[in-house]
């Protein structure tokens, strides 16, 4: 397991608190980000779901498919765990082997607290058929607030995920060279990621991690993947080392160019080096995620670019993926009020995406510490070309 048992006991112990104060008797944790946080398992669902069951008070229960009988004890700290098989449909067998639980532990059932952001209608749908006396109140929030502020051994894992993330990134930029694919280039660099992955966690799956290489025309496009075309001379290349340890997030993005700079790239490219640079600069704790923010567009906006940002300057890391884990209280946007504390972890990002140029951003992650931040992510932040 990644954590200790005294790190998982805490935070079912935080819920719980919470719990108590907000009158729920029970929490049913549905999604991916939830169940990693409280009972360290994750799954591919492939059509299956699975459930962390938190009661007011007492022990914590896992609900999955029995083909996962092996893995929950794998990585999971949770003891309790129960399965249900394919003799009936997922949802049936989901919710019966919860109704069960809940019935052999005589759980109050009066007020239950489910993630209505994320739980798909017809599970919450079959929830409330099979608990007909039970109020269902949603705690996606509740969560999310819970996961924004990092325990320092999430902090030490992140910090592990960025010297991983910067493996790759070295690979890469040794890779990328004119006539190459942008399928050969990321490939070279996810094997180097995934061997320092395992070089640290020799036993840990490799799943999730994402290397992508945009060039050209494509390099606008935020999270355009790797495909055949070629790298040509002249191009704007966009990637991002996108690397998971147990859906943990990282994520470091640089742009380049195939040679020297076109005169026509130079100065977005230099806007967003300026954006990013001072971004870094604006975060500390007790700062709003706003200004951090507005510190970014204020710089793209008198470069004339205001236009051409096609997303905010950045936002919360840690269970984080393609499909799971945002969590928006730590969004780096002009909205956001939130005010940063020591153990959030964000990325810094602002991006131009010029039609006909190419698409700008670099990306680096920081955790805030007690009077300013460490960088988690370390490649060169300036104007990168090849040769």
């Amino acid at each position: 397991m990644i954590f200790s048992n005294t790190e998982m006991h805490g935070r079912v112990e935080r819920l719980q608190a919470t719990m108590s104060s907000q009158g729920l008797d029970l929490v049913i944790v549905s999604s991916y980000h939830g169940n990693l946080y409280y009972a360290g398992f994750w799954m591919m669902p492939m059509g299956r779901f699975n459930f962390t069951v938190v009661p007011a008070q007492g022990p914590v229960a896992i609900i999955a498919p029995i083909m996962e009988c092996d893995r929950v004890p794998t990585y999971s700290w949770i003891t309790d765990a129960r399965f249900y098989s394919d003799a009936g449909t997922s949802l049936s067998g989901l919710v019966q082997a919860t109704k069960e639980l809940l019935v052999e532990r005589n759980c109050a059932l009066d007020r239950i607290g489910v993630e209505m952001d994320v739980m798909p209608v017809g599970v919450l749908a079959s929830l409330t058929a099979s608990l007909p006396g039970s109020n269902f109140a949603d705690v996606s929030t509740t969560l999310m607030e819970q996961r924004l502020v990092k325990s320092k051994e999430e902090v030490d894992l992140l910090r592990i995920n960025g010297q991983i993330s910067d493996v790759g990134t070295e690979a890469l930029m040794a890779a990328v060279a004119e006539g190459r694919t942008e399928l050969e280039v990321s490939n070279e660099a996810l094997v180097a990621t995934d061997q320092a992955l395992i070089e640290r966690f020799p036993n840990l799956e490799s799943f999730g991690t994402i290397i992508s290489c945009a060039s050209g025309s494509r390099s606008v496009i935020p999270h355009g993947l790797s495909t055949g075309k070629r790298l040509e001379r002249g191009e704007i290349v966009n990637f991002n080392i996108l690397s998971q340890v147990n859906g943990y997030y990282i994520s470091q993005e640089r742009t380049l160019s195939i040679g020297p700079v076109r005169e026509d790239a130079r100065k977005p490219f230099e806007t967003v080096i300026e954006a990013h640079a001072r971004g870094i600069a604006a975060v500390k704790p007790g700062v709003k995620c706003g200004d951090v923010a507005r510190v970014c567009i204020d710089v793209l906006e008198r470069a004339g670019y205001d236009q051409y940002q096609l997303h905010g300057p950045g936002h919360s890391c840690g269970i984080m993926g393609p499909f799971w884990g945002r969590e928006e209280k730590g969004e780096i946007r002009a909205y956001n009020d939130s005010i940063l504390e020591p153990g959030m972890v964000v990325t810094i990002e602002p991006a131009v995406y010029l039609p006909g140029v190419g698409g700008f951003r670099h990306c680096d992650v920081l955790a805030i510490t007690a009077d300013g931040y460490e960088l988690l992510t370390h490649y060169d932040r300036g104007l990168l070309e090849t040769h």
